[in-house]
């Protein structure tokens, strides 16, 4: 069962989950605004550096505002664990708007632009869940929770650190490297791909459709990457599409917070989606706006072919494909592919970031061709 309030916010239903945290639909009760609010799955044991790191990069994320961006309005502390209350935007993930017109009973086309009412697949796992359809009955009568019970704004985050350790210091830390290539401890089994329709793939309103998105989508990228932000989790399912067709990057800043305290939740697994990273990130080197374009070639590799350029049965052996060998050429998995779009996936995805575009303004510049 979600919590019904969280902070001064009343909590209506349940969106999704990650590795990172739980987002829900939630009202603001101060002003009876709609938002999305983000739970994180990082709490009590929440290294304080991480902490402190996260109200910084509120601070930085609350001043951004463009038209390809989810608004993040506040932050705060809920016994124990952070949460960030971002923009709510009504609409489908990048691969279900995708695959509106898409044959087969998994892929209906929604009444309406609600993610909240239409069937959905979750891109980690693959598997699908039935319409998610509120009603005000799930409110209940819960009062108004104490004010003093929560905490918000990035002060609450820098008073959580504050209580479970000692100020900041400039001291390393030894982390046991996450992406070494014989982990111990049981990791997930990565879904398997599903066959696809090449034709489907190829239609033109569709790839009208992607082009389109992947340009907003480097709009997006250029501004945050332009204020000093790096994503370092962007997939599908992180980038919305509203009823307008306007591309909206959602979740950066917390892929980042978390990765650059050692890329390991409490329970000691790895931050990020595996299909999605970057050489260097999988390393555990240090990364830059570069890793991100990586990603976004990823994502446009597998809605061009229906596939990741990578594909294994779990993390350790998606890891070595990623380092040590060369994926298949877009033209090779789907001939019908537009050849632009194809050439642009193939380069975002080199394994050196110098040999990819090196700014989400030439991947725009490319695509317009």
């Amino acid at each position: 069962m979600p919590p019904k309030v969280i902070g001064p916010y009343r909590v209506l239903e349940t969106l999704g989950s990650g590795g990172a945290g739980t987002v829900y639909r939630a009202l603001d009760r101060r002003t009876g605004e709609p938002v999305a609010l983000k739970l994180l799955s990082t709490g009590p044991a929440l290294d304080p550096r991480a902490a402190r790191r996260l109200a910084r990069e509120f601070e930085t994320l609350s001043e951004l505002s463009h038209p390809n961006v989810v608004k993040v309005f506040d932050t705060g502390v809920h016994h124990g664990y952070p949460y960030l209350a971002m923009e709510l935007v009504d609409g489908l993930t990048l691969r279900n708007y995708l695959d509106l017109d898409a044959p087969g009973p998994k892929r209906p086309r929604p009444v309406s632009p609600r993610v909240a009412d239409v069937p959905w697949q979750d891109s980690d796992t693959g598997e699908w869940s039935g319409p998610r359809t509120f009603t005000l009955s799930q409110l209940g009568e819960e009062p108004p929770s104490d004010d003093a019970a929560f905490g918000t704004g990035p002060d609450s985050l820098r008073a959580l650190a504050d209580a479970v350790d000692e100020p900041d210091t400039n001291e390393s830390r030894d982390v046991s490297l996450p992406y070494a290539l014989e982990p111990t401890g049981e990791l997930p089994t990565l879904p398997a791909i599903a066959p696809v329709d090449t034709a489907f793939l190829n239609g033109p309103e569709r790839t009208a459709r992607l082009r389109d998105a992947m340009l907003q989508l480097c709009d997006a990228l250029s501004y945050v990457h332009g204020h000093g932000l790096i994503h370092r989790d962007l997939k599908p399912s992180n980038v919305m599409v509203d009823g307008d067709k306007v591309v909206r990057l959602m979740d950066f800043g917390l892929a980042k917070f978390l990765a650059e305290d050692g890329a390991v939740t409490a329970g000691g697994r790895l931050v990020g989606t595996f299909r999605y990273m970057a050489p260097e990130q999988i390393l555990g080197e240090s990364v830059d706006p570069r890793a991100d374009l990586y990603s976004l070639g990823v994502i446009l590799y597998e809605l061009l072919t229906g596939r990741p350029p990578f594909d294994a049965r779990t993390p350790p052996e998606l890891w070595r494909k990623v380092l040590e060998t060369e994926a298949p050429l877009v033209a090779a998995l789907n001939p019908g592919s537009d050849p632009l779009l194809a050439r642009i996936a193939q380069r975002l995805i080199r394994k050196e970031p110098a040999e990819r575009f090196q700014t989400a303004e030439e991947v725009h510049e490319a695509l317009s061709e």
